[in-house]
């Protein structure tokens, strides 16, 4: 996805959030560390199933079945630093989203990071998988720019 241009990328985005980098979040190299992107995702989904679709954790969860990142470019300290999330597939039980990572390098925005994770709806009283229920569905087509 790097080589593509990110204007045309960022606009199948509709949720974008600034991260505020801690010192915590670097290595001895002085970029973050490759392990707090995982972190970034989290935070930053959570943020956007709260705008997107008012999620209720408490009704139904939905559990990491697996993630994914590209590192094209480290993230350093001091630059403004940006996560795009969206939904980027809907299934019956699961959903894929999808992360952009930008940084402000120069006053240039560039593109750091993409990656993409699939959840799977969960019932923590059955202790299975369950469907999504038609409402979050909707609510997460009409939210996002781009059809699912």
């Amino acid at each position: 996805m790097h080589k593509l241009n990110l204007e045309e990328e960022k606009k199948k985005f509709r949720f974008k959030m600034k991260l505020d980098i801690r010192w915590s979040d670097m290595d001895e190299m002085r970029h973050v560390n490759n392990a707090v992107y995982l972190t970034y995702f989290e935070q930053a989904r959570v943020y956007y199933f709260h705008e997107a679709c008012q999620w209720n954790w408490k009704e139904i969860g939905a559990i990491l079945a697996n993630a994914h990142v590209d590192y094209l470019k480290p993230v350093v300290f001091p630059n403004p630093t940006y996560v795009y999330v969206r939904v980027s597939k809907l299934g019956n039980k699961s959903f894929e989203t999808s992360y952009m990572i930008t940084s402000i390098v120069n006053g240039e925005e560039q593109l750091t990071t993409t990656g993409y994770a699939t959840m799977v709806l969960f019932d923590y009283h059955t202790n299975a998988s369950v469907a999504m229920p038609e409402y979050l569905k909707e609510r997460l087509k009409n939210y996002e720019p781009e059809k699912l």
